[in-house]
């Protein structure tokens, strides 16, 4: 807390964690710390636990490379399906540990594509869809807006004005900033394009 260094030590305290899993079975690591005592008269903290970074984290029952592991399976399948696969993992975890680990994941920073493919899918066939926006060059998913609407796209590419080029089916629907364009060139923005 204080951040004054400490050699003097005032017992030891043992922790278990789980570790990645070896041929199906689970493996546990156990690590004795050293309880050390600040020096500080007036440090809120008087003794605490020493870190071992790289290995595990306060208040964690897993190392941090099982730790990052989950999280990426949970990362990618959510709640309920990273709970159900988890347990062939031989890392069994319950929904709301998936949960607790998908909220903990930092959102990542989106820098603003120089080119966009547009799509739309169905979420229930005939009633609900949705649309895509896919970076183009990397092929990430940047985002997933509700309906199918031309209004959502205009209003998602007017927050995001560096974007250059949106290659489009010519038979596609396009935002009216593309379709007003006088001269036939879709605003500087759409690209036709034929998709095989």
């Amino acid at each position: 807390m204080c951040g004054v260094l400490t050699g003097k030590v005032h017992g030891y305290h043992g922790r278990t964690m789980a570790d990645v899993p070896v041929d199906g079975r689970k493996v546990v690591v156990h690590v004795q710390v050293r309880r050390l005592v600040c020096p500080v008269l007036e440090c809120r903290r008087q003794t605490f636990r020493e870190q071992v970074p790289g290995l595990m984290e306060r208040v964690q029952r897993r190392t941090t490379r099982l730790t990052s592991q989950v999280s990426a399976v949970v990362k990618e399948l959510c709640g309920r399906a990273a709970a159900r696969l988890s347990r062939f993992l031989a890392v069994p975890m319950s929904f709301a540990t998936a949960l607790r680990l998908l909220r903990r994941i930092p959102v990542p920073v989106v820098r603003t594509p120089r080119v966009v493919g547009v799509g739309d899918f169905a979420l229930r066939r005939r009633h609900r869809y949705a649309t895509i926006i896919i970076d183009a060059e990397t092929g990430e998913r940047i985002d997933v807006l509700p309906g199918r609407e031309v209004a959502g796209l205009e209003a998602w590419l007017f927050e995001h004005p560096g974007i250059e080029t949106m290659p489009r089916r010519s038979a596609g629907p396009c935002p009216t900033r593309c379709r007003s364009s006088t001269d036939g060139t879709c605003g500087g923005i759409c690209a036709t394009r034929s998709w095989p």
